[in-house]
């Protein structure tokens, strides 16, 4: 299974953000655990890193993420998918983003916290809350 990460997920398990930082670890977790192919998008990375900086500082930011990344992998885009970003009529830029990368590698889902951004999503959406049910620990 192919499963995206949208940016909220990454930036709760690199803050360890409460209360939401045990779902989204567990999100990771269970990913791991059900050797899942998972990623997420490039412009993620920075908005992460920026978060993330504030509050530890840039090198230790640059060294959370590069751990981070032994985890999952980033999407591959391009013109085209930023293109098509702009005609699926989210609301949000960004979300319409995640939506093209998460497609673009072929996601099975797009795990987030926000479902409600991605209505027009044309991958499917979980909160962690419903992958953690739907893909329990076996």
């Amino acid at each position: 299974m192919r499963v995206f990460l949208d940016t909220n997920i990454i930036v709760d398990i690199l803050t360890m953000r409460q209360p939401h930082y045990p779902d989204s670890q567990a999100v990771l977790d269970r990913c791991t655990d059900l050797r899942c192919e998972v990623f997420i998008a490039w412009h993620g990375l920075a908005t992460a890193f920026y978060l993330l900086g504030t509050r530890i500082g840039e090198q230790s930011a640059q060294l959370a993420l590069e751990g981070f990344l032994q985890n999952v992998s980033v999407a591959t885009v391009g013109d085209s998918d930023a293109r098509r970003s702009f005609t699926l009529g989210f609301t949000d830029l960004e979300d319409a983003l995640q939506a093209v990368s998460a497609e673009a590698c072929r996601a099975d889902c797009i795990i987030t916290r926000n479902s409600s951004d991605f209505v027009k999503s044309p991958v499917p959406i979980l909160t962690p809350a419903i992958f953690l049910a739907t893909y329990a620990a076996s």
